[in-house]
């Protein structure tokens, strides 16, 4: 079932339109920045920290919740020319050794993210911990994603693959 067709499509919806509208959010900050400063001749403060923290959280937000694994930029070009076989085991072992690097770096990252929170922003207030709060979910995410390809790619391996 697709995600398309699935229950799951109006919290994907959801997702998609809060990532969009962050992005827009930066957008017109950026916009009314030029503006304030170069039409009326009075910047504003807040509008040089508020597009730089949006942006990371938008960043963030559309990594780990919104870009399909499919809509990832891959270089396949020494795999392509690999049987499928090969292409099978260079595939876990690529899924399991990133899967295992992004897994012990969990602690670290967590722990940054919290010892963010002593941290704010110096015009807006906003604590730092509050923008980097989807830093550690993405990051699991990724850890979650490689095992469970490397299991697929697995069970496709013993399952018999064609070695063409």
């Amino acid at each position: 079932m697709t995600i398309e067709r699935s229950p799951w499509r109006p919290v994907r919806a959801a997702v998609d339109a809060l990532g969009t509208a962050v992005f827009a959010a930066v957008f017109v900050a950026i916009n009314l920045q030029v503006f304030m400063r170069y039409v009326v001749q009075q910047p504003v403060s807040w509008s040089e920290e508020f597009p730089t923290l949006a942006f990371t959280v938008a960043v963030l937000w559309a990594a780990a919740l919104m870009v399909k694994v499919s809509d990832h930029i891959v270089f396949e070009l020494v795999t392509d020319l690999m049987p499928l076989r090969m292409r099978l085991i260079v595939g876990i072992a690529g899924e399991v050794v990133l899967a295992a690097i992004f897994a012990l770096a969990v602690p670290a990252i967590l722990d940054f993210a919290l010892y963010m929170k002593a941290l704010s922003s110096p015009i807006l207030r906003i604590r730092y911990d509050l923008v980097y709060v989807f830093f550690p979910f993405f990051i699991a995410a990724l850890v979650v994603h490689g095992a469970v390809n490397a299991w697929l790619n697995f069970r496709r391996l013993t399952a018999g693959a064609p070695s063409a």
